[in-house]
């Protein structure tokens, strides 16, 4: 158990620095790992980066009613654990797709995975990679258990549809804040490795106001009315 709980706080410590990394340095980061992949595990990566770079890199300008610059843009939600329950080359790929697409937008993962292979794979490239220390965590399959004791905030799912049910009601009974689960049970279509969309899933919506004008904006804006109305 010990050891587990140590793999959360390592994960999250690391997710801490990584959240407030731009956009741009953690993409050129996880380059540096995709150098070290082979096919198809490659593929998925790449497929996740080209189309979170679409959807994630640029922060969005808001409507200021009151002078100030008001900018909308997208962080990670914590510490993501990915379940890989199926042993093939295409829950590798999913797995792979689901790792990629929580790390780029911001997150630090826990891969808990009995796919030998996979896991070496990826652990072999992570250590050669300029990925922080400790961003991506490798466990067992079985030691997702312990890990949903923590304080995680997704979990990725690639297996079948009776144990996706089951974390369904796991996750649902759970105290603290809402733990979205993103699940892959069509391993052969993959729908969701596939979805351009997929990064979307893994962050959360934030704002930042920057009051550009005098102190308390141009207040003469949010008069409600006067002598002349």
């Amino acid at each position: 158990m010990v050891h587990h709980v140590t793999r959360f706080s390592d994960a999250y410590s690391a997710w801490e620095n990584w959240n407030q990394t731009s956009f741009d340095a953690r993409k050129e980061s996880i380059l540096t790992l995709c150098s070290q992949l082979s096919a198809p595990v490659l593929s998925a990566f790449n497929y996740q980066i080209t189309h979170a770079s679409q959807h994630l890199a640029q922060t969005h300008q808001l409507v200021g009613p009151t002078g100030e610059t008001n900018e909308l843009y997208t962080a990670g939600r914590g510490v993501a654990v990915i379940i890989q329950d199926e042993l093939s080359t295409r829950a590798q790929q999913c797995a792979a797709a689901q790792v990629a697409a929580a790390i780029i937008a911001g997150n630090g993962v826990i891969l808990c995975s009995d796919d030998t292979a996979f896991s070496s794979l990826l652990e072999n490239a992570f250590m050669q990679s300029a990925l922080p220390a400790n961003l991506i965590q490798f466990a067992s399959n079985d030691a997702y258990q312990q890990l949903l004791e923590s304080d995680v905030r997704i979990v990725g799912y690639v297996g079948n549809s009776a144990v996706e049910m089951q974390l369904n009601r796991q996750l649902a009974k759970r105290h603290g804040a809402i733990v979205s689960l993103v699940s892959e049970t069509d391993t052969t279509n993959m729908p969701v490795a596939l979805d351009p969309q997929l990064s979307l899933r893994f962050i959360t919506e934030r704002t930042r106001t920057i009051n550009i004008t005098a102190v308390g904006g141009n207040t003469t804006l949010l008069e409600l009315g006067s002598e002349a109305h």
